[in-house]
C-alpha cells in the first residue's frame, strides 16, 4: 500500500509540473516557413496553432513547432480547428495570434492495464480511450499521432513504458518530456 501511495505521489508530482498549459503569443516575423515568435513557448518541440482574427471570426491557419528559443517552423498547413475555427488558405503573417499547447488539456494515455488508472488519475487531463486509438490504427493507413490528434482533438500522447513516462506533443510528434517514474 505504501509503495502504491509513493508511486501515485511521484507520478502526480512529475506530471503536475511537466505538462505545460496553453500559452499565447504572436508572430513577430515570417521568412517562408520559418517564424519568430514574440515570446518563446515553454518547451522546444511544443506545437502551436496560428490563428487570425477577422470580423467574421477566428480562422486556423497552420500548426507550427518551436525549434529553439523563439524560432518556429510551419509543420502543417491544414489544421482542424473544431467548430469555432474555420480553415483558410492564406499564409501566416506578422501579428497573427499563436496558441501554444493547443488541446494540451486532452490526451491519449498508452499504459499497461495495471498502471493505467494510477497514471490517469495523476495526469489531470481529459483522456481518450486507448481502444479508440487501437481501432484507428487497425482501420487507417496512418498510425501517425498527428493524424489521430487532428481527428479526435487531442494535444498530447502519454506513453508509460516500465518506469519511464514520455509525454509526446501529438501534433509535432516530438517527445517534450521524458521522466522516470517509480
Amino acid at each position: 500500500m505504501r509503495a502504491l501511495f509513493i508511486s501515485i505521489f511521484i507520478t502526480t508530482y512529475v506530471t503536475a509540473f511537466l505538462i505545460p498549459s496553453k500559452v499565447y503569443t504572436t508572430v513577430a516575423s515570417v521568412n517562408g516557413s520559418r517564424l519568430t515568435l514574440m515570446q518563446k513557448l515553454p518547451i522546444n518541440g511544443m506545437s502551436a496553432l496560428v490563428v487570425r482574427a477577422t470580423p467574421s471570426g477566428e480562422y486556423a491557419l497552420a500548426y507550427i513547432k518551436q525549434n529553439s528559443n523563439s524560432t518556429a517552423s510551419i509543420i502543417d498547413k491544414e489544421p482542424l480547428g473544431g467548430n469555432s475555427l474555420a480553415k483558410l488558405k492564406p499564409v501566416v503573417r506578422v501579428g497573427d495570434r499563436v496558441i501554444g499547447g493547443h488541446n494540451y488539456d486532452k490526451a491519449l494515455l498508452l499504459a499497461p492495464k495495471d498502471r493505467y488508472k494510477e497514471i490517469a488519475s495523476a495526469l489531470g487531463v481529459k483522456l481518450i480511450d486507448p481502444q479508440i486509438y487501437s481501432a484507428y490504427k487497425a482501420s487507417s493507413a496512418s498510425s501517425s499521432y498527428r493524424d489521430f490528434a487532428k481527428l479526435v482533438g487531442i494535444g498530447l500522447v502519454v506513453v508509460a513504458n516500465g518506469n519511464t513516462l514520455e509525454i509526446i506533443d501529438a501534433i509535432s510528434e516530438d517527445i517534450i518530456v521524458k521522466e522516470s517514474i517509480k
